[in-house]
């Protein structure tokens, strides 16, 4: 048995379709040969700042108070008991590398850098902070203050405008764009490395989130661009879709640049690697550009597990794809386990050990996997989705994915389904009754009634 404890990467990317990892991302295809591919793995809210927030802190949005973005940040208890915050007291150096989105400024004249304590205080040593494009051409991160060294920055905010919405090439080459940038700072962390303790990296790449602008020529043929799901594409779709594949092999570009550094450091076989994305997107499919759906493209991610061939006394990987139901508030306590930790016991945390499940395979896994933007609740239960807001009305969508794995017949209100419908609804219910024993509201209420003991 190594008594060395693991070191853990977590890159996760922005927008990144579960199909978009294929034969045009090479090294992602090499790390879920070696390792682990799930299948059916989603997040849990298709949106940018609740989901990250669900990530890290292993809760649903109901519970965080975290529905959407321009969200007040988690209450400075839960930031407390983040799993970062846990393996930094575990021993671990953390760090941050890229985007994160759990504090979400809106503005001009901004330096997100500022806030860089504030962001430790989820539980990181170092930081490396980094807008989406587009918000970095009026407000300052770590990528912007990289550019203005270079002399680059006045071209960047001279270009964008002109040309990232239409899909036109990056003026740059590929380590100056902001994935190049925090690729090669991700490289750069691993190849300095010295410190005596394990360490825990969060490669936080921007792409392939809008505007889908990359350098050079473009690698996809609009041509050769498959027709969408339940819609037509028109020919800017297929270039905009061409440019959204070429951010994803861009990404994929330095993913292989992690894995090369790792193994030139001696770190892989003890490194356990995790690539995900905070949510999907539907580049087209039903006509949509953009997540915020319970389609798979936008609800469902990517989810591979690689590198470490040992963690404690169990094998994890080794070439094997999973069709469990998996969700992303799964990563909180697996990724503790991979220290050899346990999350905290007082807290309503609903995600599962991955590894555990992995061990009980078949027949493991969740029953059911859930999710919430807003007031929508999404469910999948078995081939059975379904999608159900108040305030639009109750169900929205009803699909069965056995019958209709592309969801092109939406079976809200038949008649037929009613007794299914209801039972998805009770289970719905049960859900949000069973996660009410922490909310935002009653966090709050147990640390001022601390304050008054």
């Amino acid at each position: 048995m190594n008594n060395k404890k693991t070191n853990i990467i977590f890159i996760l990317t922005d927008h990144f379709r579960p199909d978009a990892v294929s034969a045009d991302t090479p090294n992602l295809q090499n790390l879920a040969a070696e390792g682990v591919r799930f299948t059916n793995a989603y997040c849990a809210a298709p949106l940018c700042q609740p989901s990250r927030t669900s990530i890290i802190t292993g809760m649903f949005p109901s519970q965080t108070g975290v529905c959407g973005n321009q969200n007040p940040p988690v209450s400075n208890e839960l930031r407390d008991d983040t799993f970062t915050n846990r393996l930094q007291r575990g021993g671990y150096y953390t760090a941050l590398i890229g985007k994160h989105h759990f504090i979400d400024r809106y503005g001009i004249g901004m330096d997100i850098r500022q806030d860089e304590e504030e962001i430790k205080r989820y539980g990181f040593d170092s930081v490396l902070q980094v807008l989406d494009d587009g918000e970095n051409t009026h407000n300052k991160d770590d990528y912007t203050a990289y550019l203005e060294e270079k002399g680059l920055f006045d071209e960047f905010i001279k270009v964008f405008p002109e040309r990232a919405w239409q899909c036109r090439p990056h003026p740059f080459g590929d380590d100056d764009t902001v994935d190049g940038f925090i690729g090669t700072n991700a490289v750069k962390f691993i190849e300095e490395y010295s410190n005596d303790k394990p360490f825990y990296l969060n490669v936080s790449f921007v792409g392939p989130h809008p505007p889908f602008w990359h350098p050079g020529k473009l690698k996809h043929d609009p041509e050769k661009i498959a027709d969408p799901i339940g819609a037509a594409f028109t020919q800017d779709d297929k270039v905009m879709k061409a440019h959204y594949l070429d951010r994803c092999s861009l990404i994929d570009k330095y993913i292989g640049k992690i894995t090369d550094a790792l193994n030139h450091k001696g770190f892989y076989d003890n490194t356990l690697i995790i690539f995900s994305s905070d949510h999907g997107e539907n580049a087209g499919d039903f006509g949509i550009w953009d997540k915020r759906f319970c389609y798979e493209q936008s609800w469902g991610v990517p989810l591979i597990f690689a590198g470490a061939r040992t963690i404690g006394e169990r094998r994890m990987c080794g070439s094997r794809v999973s069709k469990m139901l998996v969700s992303q508030l799964d990563l909180y306590p697996t990724i503790l386990a991979a220290a050899g930790m346990e999350p905290a016991a007082e807290r309503n945390r609903w995600g599962r050990n991955i590894f555990r499940m992995l061990e009980d395979e078949p027949g493991s896994g969740h029953s059911e996997i859930h999710a919430q933007l807003g007031t929508v609740h999404m469910m999948r239960d078995g081939c059975w989705k379904i999608a159900y807001d108040p305030e639009a009305g109750g169900v929205q969508y009803l699909f069965n994915l056995r019958s209709d794995p592309n969801e092109l017949c939406n079976l809200a209100g038949a008649a037929v389904y009613e007794k299914v419908t209801a039972r998805l609804l009770e289970r719905i219910l049960d859900h949000r009754i069973r996660l009410s024993q922490f909310t935002q509201v009653k966090e709050e209420q147990r640390v001022q009634a601390a304050r008054y003991i």
